[in-house]
């Protein structure tokens, strides 16, 4: 019996509601999007904490670890590069010692004349 009650009070309670906001529409609208809006919040802040993405550092990580690559690879290019350099310097100095010429003094009596 106390299920029967119960069922035809929920029903009376549905009819009354539904009558309420036929009534007046724009407070009802307002009254759920209140609602929703301080479930939300509850919801929300009764979340646990993660650890928050910080955009700055993590884009500073990003970018590091980018120039950290990229500055990995312009030193090997650099050490090549004065390495070619090194040894063609030597091919000279040794092409011209076979010529006997001093590439130096030949560069100073340039200058001089």
């Amino acid at each position: 019996m106390n299920t029967d009650l119960a069922k035809e009070r929920v029903q009376d309670l549905l009819r009354e509601t539904d009558n309420a906001i036929r009534a007046n529409p724009i407070p009802a609208v307002l009254t759920a999007l209140g609602v929703g809006f301080a479930l939300g919040l509850a919801t929300r802040l009764l979340e646990i904490p993660e650890r928050k993405p910080e955009l700055l550092r993590d884009a500073l990580d990003d970018l590091r670890a980018l120039l950290s690559t990229s500055a990995k690879r312009g030193q090997r290019a650099y050490a090549d590069s004065a390495e070619a350099v090194r040894d063609a310097v030597e091919q000279a100095v040794e092409s011209a010692r076979e010529l006997d010429i001093d590439p130096v003094a030949k560069w100073w009596q340039r200058l001089r004349s």
